[in-house]
């Protein structure tokens, strides 16, 4: 009878090894499943604005500090209205209870001749706001700026091929520069006030 009872000890030992071992084997691949699965669907952080972007055509820089521009910055001019070119409207949309956006300042569609054979029509993104912009073989048109909440637009265009959008707002100032000089590129100069 002592022979009996010395195997049935090992047996159960034996056994109880085997579920553990099953039992860690399953509680490991179901927590690198859940960890697989938190990591795929974990949110992105979002982009840096500082990091300088380059585009194939037009390329934007954003983020460029006033200190490193090679040129001196200067107040934009609004245009005057010329015969071929209708001055930009601003539309103010009527406010819903629920929410209110800020005005829109638009031209019509720029003539197809004037802004024909470059590389096309691009948004550019800043802090105040997103203008979009047709870009011509030499000549940069201006199609539509939507200015973000408690921003003001002004536009100027000295020449045909730079157009330099401002946003203005208490704290803030955004300003986008266009230009096919000498290639087509758009540069965005954020500074505080």
């Amino acid at each position: 009878m002592g022979v009996g009872h010395t195997d049935a000890v090992p047996r159960l030992l034996r056994y109880l090894l085997i579920w553990l071992s099953c039992t860690a084997a399953s509680v490991t691949a179901v927590m690198l499943t859940v960890y697989f699965v938190i990591g795929l669907t974990r949110p992105t952080p979002p982009a840096a604005r500082s990091v300088q972007a380059v585009y194939p055509s037009p390329s934007v820089l954003v983020g460029v500090p006033a200190s490193s521009v090679a040129t001196t910055p200067k107040a934009p001019t609004p245009t005057t209205a010329s015969p071929s070119s209708p001055p930009p409207t601003t539309r103010t949309p009527s406010p819903s209870p629920s929410a209110t956006r800020a005005p829109v300042t638009s031209t019509p569609r720029p003539s197809a001749s004037k802004c024909s054979g470059g590389p096309g029509l691009h948004t550019v993104p800043s802090e105040g706001g997103k203008v979009t912009v047709q870009y011509g073989r030499d000549s940069v048109c201006f199609v539509s700026a939507v200015p973000d909440p408690g921003f003001r637009t002004s536009t100027g265009q000295s020449d045909p091929g730079t157009l330099v959008v401002v946003f203005t707002s208490d704290e803030h100032r955004s300003q986008i520069t266009a230009t096919v000089v000498p290639t087509a590129r758009a540069s965005v100069r954020e500074t505080r006030l």
